[in-house]
């Protein structure tokens, strides 16, 4: 019996190499019946597995489409925010002008009581009147407007100088 290290790695290296040998023979000399049960084993596990990478897809696809159709929603809704923050930058603007004491073309007014009618009691409350009361443009553009009369849907530049001058109420 060899008790030294080198002893020690030569029957390391003799048991594999034997291994390998091992691993060949009984594959080879096993017969049609040893073959069959490891590959039907295999065909097992391979449908299994693509049963699973089909599940795990499925799931994957509708993953990324209620991603999709969150983002949608939400684009959506910023469009709705967007318009509505509109409606009320326009709706303060005609509050604003009527606390000043200043004249609003009446659909401007009817715009203001139909989309804020709180803003429109609190800027009639908060009137101020004037002695030359300045006559505004309408804010609405041409499709908001009621009656369909054509003008230039904004204000002129001394209107808007004028407001950036005179303070709010």
């Amino acid at each position: 019996m060899e008790l030294s290290v080198s002893g020690r790695q030569r029957r390391a290296a003799q048991a594999a190499q034997a291994a390998p040998r091992g691993e060949k023979k009984p594959a080879g000399t096993g017969g049609g019946r040893a073959r069959a049960r490891p590959g039907s084993d295999r065909a097992a596990w391979s449908q299994g597995a693509l049963a699973f990478l089909q599940e795990v897809n499925r799931q994957d696809m509708e993953a990324r489409r209620k991603l999709l159709e969150s983002k949608q929603r939400k684009s959506g809704d910023l469009e709705a925010m967007s318009e509505s923050l509109k409606v009320m930058d326009r709706c303060q603007k005609i509050a604003s002008r009527i606390m000043k004491g200043d004249k609003v073309p009446p659909q401007d007014e009817m715009y203001l009581l139909d989309n804020d009618p709180d803003g429109y009691k609190l800027a009639l409350a908060c009137r101020v009147p004037k002695e030359k009361p300045k006559e505004w443009e309408s804010v609405l553009e041409e499709e908001e407007r009621e009656d369909g009369s054509s003008g230039s849907g904004g204000e002129t530049a001394e209107t808007v100088e004028s407001a950036g001058e005179t303070a709010e109420c």
